[in-house]
C-alpha cells in the first residue's frame, strides 16, 4: 500500500528462544522488529522501518543488556502498545466526526467556508440543475455561450473559482464534503489559513482551466481540490514529521483507486483534468517534507549499503526499497499525468 514502510532483512538467529530476545531488546530501544522463519529452519530478524537499519545493528551488537529487565520492560511496553489499540478500535468513527478537527472540537474557518458555501449553492441550484441562474453565473461561461473565457474577460474573475462549488446531486456533495472535512482541518490547524487557501485555489484554477479547454463549461465539484488536499496531506502524512498529519493507508489506496477509475472511462463523463490537477498541485506544495525525507535516507542508505538486505536480500527487495518506495510521490505524479492525458485524448 501507499504509507507502508519498508521491512529490511537484519540477522540470522539459531532459535526462536534468541529471536524473541533481540526482539526484546529492540522494542526497548523504540525500534520495531518482525521475526521470519529461515528457509534453513532458523529465525530471520526483520526490522520494520529501513531509517532503523543501522540503528537496530548497533542494538544487536551489544551484549551487556540485563536480559530479565529486558524482557520486563518490553513486556510492559506492549501491554502499553495493547491498551493504545484497544482504546483506539473503541472509538466509534461516524461522519459528525468529520465536522472536528484532531485536537479540537472547533472546525476550521476555511474549511467550514467551503462545505457551507457548497451546501447554498446546491441548495439554490437544487443540487446542479444547468436552467438555473446561479449555476450560470458560478460556470467559469454560461453553457450555451460560444465565447472563449468572454465573462472572465470581462472582469468576472470568480468564475475561474466558483465550479468548485456546483454538485451535481446529492452523494456528489456528501462524498466531496467528507474529504475536504478529513483533510481541511489538519491542514488549517498545522500550516495555517493562507497556505489552505492557496491549495484550495492553485488546485482549483489547476484542474477547472485544463477542464474547461477540454469540455466546456458543463462541468463542477470540489474534486479537483479534495485532491490537491490530498496530495498535500499525504506528502507530509508518509514524509513529514510523525503524528502532525493522519491519513490510512485505506484513504490513500482508496483516493488512487478512484482516481484511475474514474480516468479510465468506465463511470461516465467525469472531470478527470480537474482531479489530475488538483492532484498535481498537492503534490507539489507538499515537496519540502519529501525533499527532507530524501536528505534522511540518503544517508541512510549509504550506512546500510552492505547491511543484510542489500547483500542477501531478493532482487524485488531490493528494487522495491531503492526505486519504489522512496520515491512513491514521483509514481503518483506520473499517475496524475497519464489520467489527464488520457482524458484529453479520449
Amino acid at each position: 500500500m501507499l504509507g507502508l514502510r519498508t521491512v529490511l532483512h537484519l540477522v540470522d538467529v539459531a532459535d526462536a528462544r534468541s529471536a524473541e530476545r533481540f526482539v526484546d531488546r529492540l522494542l526497548v530501544a523504540g525500534i520495531d522488529s518482525t521475526v521470519r522463519e529461515g528457509a534453513d529452519g532458523g529465525r530471520e530478524l526483520w526490522v520494520v522501518d529501513d531509517d532503523r537499519l543501522e540503528a537496530a545493528q548497533a542494538v544487536i551488537a551489544r551484549d551487556d543488556d540485563d536480559e530479565r529487565e529486558t524482557r520486563r520492560k518490553a513486556k510492559a511496553l506492549r501491554a502499553e502498545q495493547a491498551a493504545s489499540h484497544r482504546d483506539h478500535a473503541s472509538r466509534s468513527v461516524d461522519l459528525r466526526n468529520r465536522w472536528r478537527s484532531a485536537t479540537g472540537t472547533e472546525l476550521s474557518p476555511l474549511t467550514t467556508m467551503l462545505v457551507v458555501a457548497s451546501a447554498m449553492v446546491a441548495w439554490s441550484t437544487s443540487l446542479g440543475d444547468p436552467s438555473t441562474p446561479t449555476l450560470q453565473a458560478l460556470s467559469i461561461e454560461p453553457w450555451l455561450s460560444s465565447e472563449r473565457f468572454g465573462q472572465v474577460m470581462q472582469g468576472e474573475i470568480w468564475r475561474l473559482l466558483t465550479p468548485m462549488f456546483i454538485h451535481f446531486g446529492f452523494f456528489h456533495l456528501l462524498f466531496n464534503m467528507s474529504w475536504v472535512l478529513t483533510f481541511g482541518p489538519q491542514i488549517e490547524r498545522n500550516h495555517g489559513f493562507a497556505t489552505m487557501l492557496a491549495l484550495v485555489v492553485l488546485s482549483e484554477l489547476a484542474g477547472s482551466i485544463p477542464q474547461y479547454y477540454a469540455t466546456g463549461p458543463s462541468f463542477g465539484g470540489m474534486s479537483g481540490v479534495v485532491y490537491g488536499l490530498f496530495g498535500f496531506v499525504w506528502m507530509h502524512a508518509r514524509f513529514g514529521p510523525s503524528g502532525r498529519y493522519v491519513l490510512t493507508d485505506r484513504e490513500a489506496v482508496l483516493s488512487i483507486v478512484w482516481l484511475v477509475a474514474c480516468g479510465s472511462g468506465w463511470l461516465g463523463p467525469i472531470a478527470n483534468l480537474g482531479h489530475a490537477g488538483g492532484l498535481v498541485v498537492g503534490l507539489l506544495m507538499g515537496t519540502p517534507a519529501y525533499v527532507q525525507h530524501l536528505r534522511a535516507r540518503r544517508s541512510g542508505l549509504a550506512a546500510v549499503e552492505h547491511s543484510w538486505a542489500n547483500t542477501y536480500g531478493t532482487p524485488w527487495l531490493r528494487f522495491r526499497h531503492r526505486v519504489i518506495a522512496g520515491y512513491v510521490p514521483l509514481w503518483l505524479l506520473l499517475i496524475a499525468i497519464a489520467v489527464g492525458i488520457t482524458d484529453v485524448l479520449r
